[in-house]
């Protein structure tokens, strides 16, 4: 569920505003092999623009996100793009789950959008699972 429309990229927008719970929309790295039939907006320009960073603040700001997930490997070999998610997620009340890269790539095939920046650190990808504002929806009381 979409938050705002701040987004200016119409692919980018109209995978955002579809996105339903527990749907996943992939911040990935320059590096990133993209599996067949999976959509993918390449924002890549050069190196490091944009950055993973750059794209993870627009898609929080827009996006009701259940959870976010990390390769496990992010925290000892990417410590700035760790310590991004941290701050753009974690500090938020969003949930960081870590998985094993390999784990992460057998979910790519599953994912709605694929986002490639122009990041070249490894373990730059970010999973952004799809959640509900209950509030929004008229689901919950506000008790």
């Amino acid at each position: 569920m979409q938050r705002g429309s701040a987004l200016l990229n119409r692919q980018l927008s109209a995978a955002v505003t579809g996105l339903r719970f527990g749907e996943i929309i992939v911040i990935a790295d320059a590096g990133l092999p993209v599996p067949p039939g999976v959509a993918t907006v390449d924002l890549a320009l050069t190196n490091g623009i944009p950055s993973v960073d750059a794209v993870a603040r627009v898609l929080q700001a827009e996006l009701v996100i259940e959870e976010v997930i990390v390769a496990a490997e992010m925290r000892k070999v990417n410590p700035t793009v760790s310590a991004s998610v941290d701050e753009v997620f974690a500090a938020a009340g969003t949930r960081v789950r870590e998985l094993p890269h390999d784990d992460i790539e057998a979910l790519l095939p599953t994912a709605q959008l694929i986002v490639q920046t122009g990041e070249t650190t490894p373990y730059g990808n970010v999973l952004l699972v799809g959640g509900l504002d209950f509030f929004a929806l008229g689901m919950a009381d506000g008790d």
